[in-house]
């Protein structure tokens, strides 16, 4: 039986002999300044697993950068002193133009 889960993002990145373990959870807005996060369901891979999927996620994300879906945003080089603290890369922002009316399907093979 296959089952679909919906996740907005993952929390609690977990590494353990071997088998990297992290949780999918769907944010909920609960006030103007408030979030809310709920565990939808668990993932558990080994790191063989997860380089195969860093690599599949990257190669979607390069194609919704070439078909104009989200935008890559560039970031400042740190200095000396910025580059001892850990690197927070910005969202990818999705892309408002009206410029983008059709959006293919992806094709990754």
């Amino acid at each position: 039986m296959q089952t679909t889960v919906y996740a907005d993002g993952i929390s609690n990145i977990t590494m353990l002999e071997g088998i990297v373990r992290f949780d999918l959870v769907n944010i909920t807005q609960t006030g103007q300044d408030t979030r809310t996060t709920k565990t939808v369901g668990s993932v558990a891979m080994s790191v063989p697993a997860l380089l195969r999927t860093y690599t599949e996620l990257s190669g979607v994300v390069n194609k919704l950068i070439e078909q104009g879906v989200v935008k890559k945003t560039e970031t400042q080089q740190p200095s000396a002193a910025a580059a001892a603290q850990p690197v927070v890369q910005p969202p990818i922002s999705t892309t408002t133009s009206a410029d983008v009316a059709v959006i293919e399907p992806l094709r990754l093979s």
